[in-house]
């Protein structure tokens, strides 16, 4: 038998002594961990408890929400009850007007026929007197001709003597007359002739007077007939006069009510606006409570998993150190000479052994990977601003390693004039061991220190005296551009608008003073110099995300607790010198900042959700084969990015990216931006299967051709074929010519300018499309459960398709919503209670998110 070495045996011995030792202060640290635990478990056991009463007032908080929301649905069916009773009685109002005016036409009808029939009647009076006088004229006009005879009868008479005379004076002729009848006989003559002159006088005369007689006679006819004429007119005009003192009457009293009716209209719209008024300020009151609710449940939340990490970390601690006593009470005086002789083999550690120890090196906190040393600037500056030093990674024995991924886009700077998006991944990772990679010895950054960030620029707040540094020609106030890295073959890295903590990392390459491109800008170093100064908190970071995991970090008091899908604004992307973000939940409606806190930065967040992902899926076996598999997929590189084809895109720009990581998929944060359209969107339904017959359904409520104009897909399809697949892909942004030619986005473009909303019935997978074409659509989701599935049976293309299909149908589109670059609204099953009442609720949702800002992935438009 081999001789076993007695340094070896000593050295065993020792260590046993040791362990003896260790047992019994780890028995000592057991009752105070039992202590403890105990007063753990009664403060878990008050915080269940007020958990309990939280989630009373959760649900509390969820019924009055749920009937704020059935008041708003009444409060809507309410209102178009309202207006269509508002064009009945407009309508009736019409018919009424028009009855009215019939009226009045009929009354002034019946006004002329009145006055006509008392024309007729003075005519037939008129008649009457002048056949009364027609008698006495026809008997002077009688008295004439007497008149006329007896001087007829006295011409003939005259004649006849006339006559006889003659005869008498022929007879004589033959015999001669006596010269006293001869006498006689010229006198008689000229007597004759003189009375028959006298009589064509008279005659003359007669003929005169009767002339004159008759025009006489035609002026006064003529006269009365004038005056007859003019009674009438009068007598009408009297009429006329008398009929419009009644219609001005008539039309004085429709005014005076009309007046009456506008004043109650008045009254009643006050009311209205007064009750709504009080509902708004009801609803804002609900808003305050159900937030100040919320933040207390997420505060006694975040409470509970501390004191759950805590608990558990004692109860870890708790079982190593019985794990330790166990192995101590084998260790016994009885046994030594066991392990004498055992100790003589080496064994390697058990596998029990390796992952314990990673277990424990899994529930380290977070903070204890600082980023590195932080000089102070109060001999600078005089502040006590801890400025970040680019000095080195604390080592230990074992070789400690930083990793670090960060996501960022550029937003648009405000004293700029071009808008410029870059996104930057940045993860590092220890090559080798510790002594073979020393910032000390060969970066160049810990002789500076740096602020600033995506929105201000990066500038140089603290410069190393007599530093190689120095002597290039770096100060206090410079703006760092870019930077030479030599190991990627003279690429650049641009530094003009990344964040802090993309510039820490980078400066971790800097090697060479001429490597750094820079320039002196103390304008714009000037207001972040003099908010140090006044100790103002200044952040030149400024970015918005959207989370894909839950964050509740246990470890951190500060950390904010930030659930999937919410919106936070990123302010700083190393709070207090650490690799952590810190930032501000968002309000998605208002876009205001609310509660403050801390998040884990990209890198600590990919990894959470590699767990999470892992811890999901059934049967895995997690054993240290995939943990070193883990660290090794650490390992990272520079990558060139890929060359533009177009000639229009920007120029070619440097990425730190992971090599062959198969997790680079899962995304912590997405970068977001919002964006207010003013102009009315286009409008996609979810799911597809019941999306035509509720188009339809919305187009048929009253008014909605006004504000809806539906776009279907076989109109598409003929006249834009490539549209109507989902399949194809996207077009590129290289020929925007082509797809604006498209019948899809002209008949859209169309709408938006007649202020319509577009009904398209494309389906969420053309969404993406129309982002990239600066569409932003209203994507709105109706939630499909086993309770409300038969009431859409109407709405549904195949009426033989059984409920567990269309269910499994609706969660695949809900599923397919999670992958959109945008926002999208849902439909709660409890918003609706029958098929007839879900247009109503889509057109108020439609109208809702019009006002709303959309929340648009960064780099998918």
């Amino acid at each position: 038998m081999k001789k076993v070495p007695e340094g070896l045996t000593q050295f065993l011995l020792v260590e046993v002594k040791k362990m003896r030792a260790q047992r019994k202060e780890h028995l000592l640290k057991e009752h105070q961990l039992q202590a403890k635990n105990q007063a753990m478990e009664q403060e878990q056991a008050r915080l269940e408890q007020r958990l309990q009463e939280l989630l009373k007032v959760q649900e509390r908080c969820q019924r009055l929400r749920e009937e704020w929301d059935s008041n708003s649905v009444e409060l809507l069916r309410l209102k178009d009850e309202n207006y269509m009773m508002a064009m009945r009685y407009a309508q009736l109002c019409e018919e009424k007007n028009m009855a009215v005016l019939r009226s009045r036409d009929l009354q002034l009808a019946v006004d002329q026929l009145k006055c006509k029939v008392t024309s007729l009647e003075e005519e037939c009076s008129l008649l009457r007197k002048q056949a009364a006088v027609v008698p006495q004229r026809e008997a002077e006009e009688r008295g004439h001709p007497d008149t006329v005879s007896e001087l007829w009868a006295e011409n003939q008479r005259l004649m006849a003597s006339l006559q006889e005379l003659q005869g008498t004076l022929q007879a004589p002729g033959e015999v001669p007359v006596p010269g006293s009848e001869q006498i006689l006989l010229d006198i008689l003559e000229h007597d004759w002739k003189e009375a028959q002159d006298d009589r064509q006088d008279l005659c003359q005369k007669l003929n005169s007077l009767q002339s004159e007689l008759q025009w006489a006679e035609e002026l006064r006819d003529k006269y009365l007939q004038e005056v007859e004429d003019l009674q009438l007119k009068y007598r009408t005009l009297q009429k006329d006069c008398d009929l419009y003192k009644h219609r001005m009457n008539t039309v004085l009293l429709q005014l005076e009510e009309i007046e009456k009716e506008r004043d109650q209209a008045i009254q009643s719209r006050d009311g209205v606006q007064l009750q709504y008024s009080q509902s708004l300020i009801e609803k804002d009151q609900y808003r305050k409570r159900v937030r100040t609710l919320e933040e207390e449940r997420d505060e006694l939340l975040s409470k509970l998993s501390q004191a759950e990490g805590l608990n558990s970390t004692l109860e870890a601690q708790l079982q190593r150190c019985r794990g330790n006593r166990s192995l101590g009470k084998e260790v016994t005086p009885d046994s030594e000479k066991d392990i004498n002789r055992l100790s003589t083999f080496p064994f390697p550690p058990c596998i029990g052994s390796i992952l314990r120890r990673q277990r424990e090196e899994r529930c380290m906190p977070y903070k204890s990977l600082s980023c590195g040393s932080f000089s102070s600037m109060e001999d600078a500056t005089g502040s006590g601003f801890a400025s970040i030093s680019l000095g080195a990674f604390s080592s230990s024995s074992s070789g400690t390693y930083a990793r670090v991924k960060s996501e960022i886009c550029l937003s648009t700077l405000p004293s700029r004039q071009e808008v410029t998006r870059r996104s930057l991944v940045v993860q590092l990772s220890s090559m080798g061991p510790t002594s073979n990679l020393s910032p000390q010895e060969k970066s160049l950054g810990a002789d500076i220190s740096i602020l600033g960030g995506n929105r201000t620029g990066i500038f140089v707040q603290w410069v190393k005296p007599g530093s190689q540094v120095e002597k290039a020609g770096l100060k206090e106030g410079c703006r760092l551009i870019e930077l030479r890295v030599p190991s990627l073959k003279e690429e650049v890295l641009s530094l003009e608008n990344c964040t802090r903590e993309v510039a820490y990392l980078s400066l971790l390459h800097w090697d060479e003073p001429s490597s750094l491109v820079f320039q002196l800008d103390l304008q714009g170093y000037q207001p972040l110099r003099e908010a140090l100064e006044e100790g103002k908190k200044f952040s030149g970071d400024s970015f918005y995300v959207r989370t894909n995991l839950p964050l509740l970090e246990s470890s951190d008091p500060y950390a904010l607790c930030v659930k999937c899908r919410e919106i936070l604004h990123v302010t700083d992307t190393m709070h207090k010198g650490r690799l952590e973000w810190y930032c501000s939940r968002v309000d998605p409606l208002t876009m205001r900042d609310l509660d403050k806190g801390t998040v884990p930065n990209y890198s600590r967040a990919h990894q959470l959700l590699k767990i999470q992902e892992k811890s999901n899926l059934p049967g895995q076996q997690k054993s240290h084969r995939n943990n070193l598999k883990k660290r090794a997929l650490d390992q990272l590189r520079l990558v060139k990015s890929k060359p533009q084809k177009s000639s229009g895109q920007p120029p070619q720009q440097l990425w730190l990216d992971p090599c062959s990581d198969p997790d680079r998929s899962l995304k912590p944060y997405s970068l977001v931006r919002p964006v207010v359209v003013q102009t009315p969107r286009p409008v996609v339904l979810s799911p597809n299967c019941i999306a035509p017959r509720l188009i339809r359904n919305l187009l048929d409520l009253p008014t909605s051709r006004l504000d809806f104009h539906v776009c279907p897909a076989e109109k598409l399809a003929e006249e834009h074929p490539s549209t109507a697949h989902a399949q194809e892909p996207p077009v590129s942004k290289s020929g925007p010519q082509e797809w604006k030619e498209s019948g899809q986005i002209r008949m859209i473009r169309e709408a938006m300018e007649k202020n319509k909303h577009c009904l398209l019935e494309l389906g969420v997978q053309s969404v993406r499309d129309l982002i990239k074409r600066e569409i932003y659509p209203i994507v709105i989701h109706i939630e499909v459960t086993e309770k409300n599935v038969r009431g859409l049976r109407n709405l549904l293309g195949k009426p033989g398709q059984r409920d567990t299909e269309m269910l499994k149908m609706c969660r695949g589109a809900e599923q397919a919503l999670h992958a959109l670059p945008c926002s999208w609204a849902r439909v709660e099953p409890h918003a609706w209670s029958h098929a007839e009442e879900l247009p109503k609720v889509v057109r108020g949702c439609i109208f809702q998110e019009q006002t709303r800002p959309l929340w648009v992935e960064d780099g998918d438009d």
